[in-house]
């Protein structure tokens, strides 16, 4: 039998560069969000909540990536586990 480990989905070549492939929410820069209007407070109050929520984005996707990497290289050694049983067994 010969076992072959599953498409790697997590790998660093299937990100985007604006943003990764978990999250939804598109990036948005402070020149985007000017809209010249006469209440700068809540204009300023937007763009830190939308760069603290990309943050976080950014965080939960590296748990992600961390989470995925840990379930392929689990995923490796159960198949060499099996390999070895399958040997022993003969």
């Amino acid at each position: 039998i010969i076992c072959q480990s599953p498409p790697n989905m997590f790998s660093k070549n299937n990100h985007h560069k604006e943003r990764s492939k978990y999250s939804s929410v598109p990036h948005f820069s402070d020149s985007e969000n000017d809209d010249s209007s006469s209440d700068g407070g809540e204009d300023d109050f937007i763009s830190r909540e939308i760069r603290q929520q990309q943050l976080q984005m950014k965080q939960q996707d590296e748990g992600l990536e961390m989470l995925g990497q840990s379930a392929e290289r689990l995923s490796k050694i159960s198949l060499g586990i099996h390999e070895e049983l399958g040997h022993q067994n003969k």
